[in-house]
């Protein structure tokens, strides 16, 4: 692969010097780092973006930014892991991939939210990875997805002692779900965001167990 000129930048990291690009596709951002001349293996880490959003006088929530962006220090401390972890960028071998749990790991993010901003995303999976164990402990839910059929949701209610105050005063929603059944008997239960339809987790729990 070789990266546009024009839209990719020049970074010199012990004194070799690599070609970079950001790009957004569904939702994430892409960042491909390839060698500046004969490019062999290129890298390609993901970011979640972190998206900003404030809320309009209606009281509808609208995005005003994104709250991650990719620097020259990313880029070069992305490019330190790589190395130390078979990246070969001068070899022509299938691209080496940096996953979003492993760069959010390697670049923590730093994410300043302006005024009157709130990122409302990273709060519903905040939740949400709070919300599996909540779900997996209410017996009143484990009693209704044991018995439901696979897919149907169900609205969690806006007092569900699960969900924080921030959550509430920003007026994000949930669901729940039963995602099917294990061949071992057990029972894998969804909770999803209903206004980010990507934010979605799973949990295992045992029917035999109420």
């Amino acid at each position: 692969m070789v990266l546009p000129r024009k839209k990719s930048r020049i970074i010199l990291v012990n004194k070799i010097e690599y070609r970079w690009l950001v790009s957004m596709h569904d939702g994430i951002l892409h960042l491909t780092i390839e060698l500046s001349d004969c490019p062999g293996q290129i890298l390609r880490a993901f970011f979640e973006p972190h998206p900003q959003f404030k809320r309009k006088l209606n009281g509808q929530w609208s995005f005003q930014r994104q709250g991650r962006s990719i620097t020259p220090n990313i880029v070069t401390k992305i490019i330190g892991h790589g190395l130390a972890n078979g990246w070969q960028p001068s070899s022509p071998q299938k691209p080496f991939y940096i996953h979003t749990w492993d760069s959010e790991t390697i670049v923590p993010k730093l994410i300043e939210s302006a005024d009157n901003e709130i990122p409302l995303k990273d709060i519903a999976i905040n939740q949400i990875d709070r919300l599996r164990f909540d779900v997996s402990l209410d017996p009143y839910w484990r009693k209704i997805l044991f018995d439901a059929p696979p897919s149907q949701r169900f609205p969690l209610p806006d007092d569900y002692i699960g969900l924080s105050d921030l959550v509430r005063e920003c007026g994000l929603r949930f669901s729940v779900f039963n995602d099917g059944w294990y061949d071992d008997g057990f029972v894998v239960f969804g909770i999803e965001s209903l206004d980010f339809p990507t934010v979605i987790m799973y949990t295992t729990n045992n029917p035999n167990i109420l």
